[in-house]
């Protein structure tokens, strides 16, 4: 009797007779691609900084450098689309893009053009803007397209880990060294210096608050489900969460913590792990405040302007909102690169208007003008301007490409100042940032509140079968769910809390690594799910000749489940009629289905 292993044909294979050395190319080719361009994003930023002129203003490096760095991730993107679309082609897996999740994306990006056309968007406005939306998804296509297999994941993340531990190793010199660590990568904009906000090879700390995030996020989920973890992991993860709190983004230390809760609530017996992780990251962030006095007045300055925003909403100043020609170089070079720095008093040493033009021992003479506006986050006021604007056009909001957003700035730099949003336009409040901070304020302007909602139904398909799978293996009595299935669920949870702050979905860093652990998630899922039905595959006549190996009478036992899937892991047959395995299995769908992993739309058959 034959018990040699065999696996499940990946769909489409078998049925259609390519041969798998094409198959294998192109998702070997798909993989590196996606590796490419994770590299590329985060470094980016910092390419077209090298690459442009040295102004002091973040901005002016952005806008003046050369454009060879964005054309060759423009590049990166859509190769990787066509060889996703050739995968698809070659193994014939339209059945694999017919769950939930793709009717959802094709129902949102009916309403986006349907609100573009609504207010006048040009066909060319509404392209960009899509593309901008949902250039990170391409990555999660490709992923699903490919046929992945364990060691293709392990060294796109080890590629991935290399370049996260290099920013990791930056942000813990910069918080160490100061300003000689900036200057030596290049960086000429001090903004960050001065704020004590360790930023590695990103243009923003924000920024690198969102990469050592995701990065802490997987490595609690890991540890979650391990039965063991080495001491040298706790090391690392120590590193990470220091260096997370030297960017001093709060937004994605709240994110984190978060996010682990829901940890410790998917994976049974992790509790622990999960606070102890959360703790070390409160103990690092709370030692940074209290060590530095930099820290800790940014720190309150940030919150103190939080809290000025709600107390005096925007409106409610009796004189002129501070223009962008009163504001220090520094602040204005940040707002540019996508956050408003907390406004504070430069250092002595920092080159302002007063100290260009009045001698310091001179006070300005006073002039007549009207009460300047209370300094206040600017984010805030942001929101509730919109609050008061998007009741004249609730449904559709005002068109793809109209409000904010690079696309926005690029076709129109004046887009604040269209008389659709009021007699006097949007108000910025000093900012000079091309977009609008909070991802979940530009999609609601854009597409109005069926586009939010259209984009929220969206991510809920996507999460859906990883929850149903992690809460399946979960109330099953056996193994825990999957790391990468926790990953991607957490994952998600965290982007969303950071699009109230920063434009998270359409930002030029997180969506490749969101949409990248979404792949990966669904690929564990899609991976765990064929383990469980193999059981129903293997050799019939093998049940009759298995026993336990602590039987000394050889006698034939009852195997429990755990050992049945062992042995099913260990001898399989090949299905008579290859099976089309979806990517994600679903929590209603009875194990050994072909349509297990996602019941494809007008599939028949009882269910």
């Amino acid at each position: 009797m034959n018990t040699a292993a065999a696996t499940l044909p990946p769909a489409g294979r078998a049925a259609t007779g390519v041969p798998r050395p094409l198959s294998r190319l192109l998702s070997v080719a798909i993989v590196a691609v996606v590796g490419i361009l994770l590299v590329y994003v985060l470094v980016d930023a910092w390419v077209q900084v090298l690459t442009g002129p040295t102004n002091e203003d973040l901005r002016v490096d952005l806008e003046n450098s050369a454009q060879w760095p964005k054309r060759l991730k423009t590049l990166l993107y859509l190769l990787l689309a066509a060889l996703t679309m050739v995968k698809v082609a070659v193994d014939r897996l339209w059945r694999r893009f017919r769950t939930g999740a793709d009717l959802a994306l094709l129902v949102l990006g009916a309403v986006m053009v349907l609100a573009g056309v609504a207010n006048d968007s040009s066909a060319g406005l509404m392209g960009q803007a899509l593309f901008v939306y949902f250039r990170g998804v391409l990555i999660f296509y490709a992923l699903r397209a490919a046929d992945v297999e364990a060691g293709m994941v392990r060294r796109l993340l080890q590629v991935v880990a290399g370049v996260v531990g290099l920013n990791v190793l930056l942000a813990l010199v910069q918080m160490a060294i100061g300003r000689p660590a900036y200057r030596a990568l290049g960086w000429v904009d001090m903004t960050w210096a001065e704020q004590s906000r360790a930023q590695g090879l990103q243009s923003h700390p924000d920024h690198l608050g969102h990469l050592l995030g995701l990065t802490l996020l997987g490595f609690v989920a890991w540890v979650a489900v391990q039965p063991r973890v080495r001491p040298a992991w706790w090391a690392v993860a120590g590193a990470v969460a220091l260096a997370l709190s030297a960017s001093q983004s709060w937004e994605s230390l709240l994110g984190v913590l978060g996010a682990a809760v829901l940890i410790a609530i998917l994976v049974k017996g992790g509790a622990r792990r999960v606070l102890s992780v959360c703790l070390v990251l409160v103990l690092c962030t709370a030692a940074l405040i209290a060590a530095r006095p930099d820290s800790r007045a940014e720190w309150e300055q940030r919150v103190g302007n939080g809290f000025t925003g709600f107390l005096d909403p925007a409106g409610s100043e009796t004189g002129a909102a501070p223009s962008a020609a009163t504001r220090s170089p520094g602040a204005a070079a940040a707002a540019s690169a996508g956050r408003s720095p907390s406004p504070r008093p430069k250092p002595s040493g920092s080159r302002t208007p007063a100290a260009a033009g009045t001698p310091s021992s001179q006070p300005a003479a006073p002039t007549a003008s009207p009460t300047p506006a209370p300094v206040r986050e600017t984010r805030v006021s942001h929101l509730q301007q919109a609050a008061d604007i998007l009741p004249r056009r609730p449904l559709l909001g005002f068109g793809l490409g109209q409000f904010g957003g690079v696309v926005a700035e690029q076709n129109n730099p004046e887009w604040h100042k269209n008389p659709k949003f009021g007699p006097e336009g949007f108000d910025r409040y000093g900012s000079e940032a091309g977009e609008m901070d909070p991802f979940w304020l530009h999609l609601t302007m854009e597409t109005g509140i069926l586009g939010l909602i259209a984009f929220l139904v969206w991510l809920f398909f996507v999460v859906r079968p990883l929850l149903a799978g992690a809460s399946r293996r979960r109330n099953a009595g056996g193994p825990g769910p999957s790391a990468p299935v926790v990953w991607g669920i957490v994952a998600t949870v965290f982007a969303g809390f950071v699009a109230f702050f920063s434009p998270a979905f359409e930002d030029q860093l997180l969506p490749a690594l969101l949409w990248t652990i979404l792949g990966v998630a669904w690929w564990a899922c899609r991976r765990s799910q064929e383990e469980a039905a193999s059981v129903y595959t293997a050799p019939t006549e093998m049940l009759s000749v298995i026993r336990r190996s602590d039987d000394g009478a050889g006698r034939t036992s009852i195997l429990a489940t755990d050992e049945i899937l062992d042995v099913a892991r260990r001898s399989r047959r090949p299905a008579q009629t290859p099976a089309r395995w979806d990517d994600a299995p679903r929590g209603d769908a009875e194990p050994g289905r072909t349509d297990a992993p996602g019941r494809p739309w007008g599939s028949t058959g009882p269910r």
